[in-house]
């Protein structure tokens, strides 16, 4: 049976870890998910048991939370992120960090000290390539915090999946922002972003700047067009495995690590 709580189940990672606890725990499996944004009355999440609409900072979110099997679940997925994307990493201001954290992550040991969890999993990135230091933002600092605390031991187990690029608000986010300052390539500081807009469209400068992150991810790890059926795979390998601490997905590729990605290593 087990008792399961995904917060962000709408995104498409939240989406994926529901698919894979329904795929190994069955129906029995109680999942609770959360999500939060434009209110839709009567709006459930596909597969899942319960919907609670709510902010995860806000205390009456984690009350009703807390309300579900006297808030013990087996395993929590920290499966959304708020941040300032579009700039280079080693640019982003301590506020523009600090804002950045406050969702994506400062809820993580919060929510570990206030339930009772197995395995708490968060989600990172493989945000130390040449294209996402350049474009990243003050979300490659929030992503660190979540890889140092998946090394770190605490009230409940830490696992983290690491992904490639893939199709999510983020990189959307990431993608409108690069477009809009574009439309003057002097305003693109980094050399590799400013060589694809130049004398091109920026529909055209955002597909390029597209195949150069799938082009170094392939180079770097070996696969890259990550697609949610990857990331479905990645979460099934996680339950498959004894004690994860990364388990890595780059296109098809999946395989495990146990160190951290430290930014001093690459700014």
């Amino acid at each position: 049976m087990g008792h399961f709580l995904v917060i962000g189940g709408t995104g498409v990672m939240g989406t994926s870890a529901i698919q894979a606890v329904r795929k190994v725990f069955g129906k029995e499996a109680v999942i609770v998910a959360n999500w939060y944004g434009k209110e839709i009355p009567g709006f459930t999440i596909e597969n899942a048991d319960h919907t609670v609409f709510g902010d995860i900072t806000d205390p009456k979110c984690l009350e009703e939370i807390q309300s579900f099997n006297s808030g013990k679940f087996d395993y929590l997925f920290y499966a959304t992120a708020l941040g300032d994307v579009g700039t280079p990493i080693r640019d982003a201001t301590q506020e523009q960090i600090d804002k950045s954290n406050r969702l994506s992550f400062d809820p993580i040991p919060q929510l570990e000290q206030a339930l009772d969890i197995g395995t708490l999993v968060a989600y990172s990135t493989f945000y130390v390539i040449r294209h996402q230091l350049a474009t990243y933002g003050a979300m490659g600092y929030s992503k660190e915090a979540i890889e140092k605390w998946t090394v770190e031991s605490g009230k409940s187990k830490h696992a983290c999946i690491r992904a490639g690029l893939f199709e999510s608000s983020s990189s959307r986010g990431i993608k409108l922002l690069l477009r809009k300052v574009a439309k003057k390539t002097e305003n693109l500081k980094d050399p590799l972003l400013r060589s694809y807009f130049e004398g091109v469209s920026s529909k055209e400068g955002i597909q390029k700047f597209e195949e150069g992150i799938f082009q170094e991810e392939k180079e770097a790890y070996g696969d890259a067009r990550t697609t949610q059926e990857d990331l479905y795979q990645a979460h099934l390998e996680l339950f498959q495995s004894e004690n994860p601490v990364f388990v890595n997905v780059c296109g098809k590729k999946i395989w495990h690590s146990d160190k951290p990605l430290l930014l001093n290593d690459y700014l």
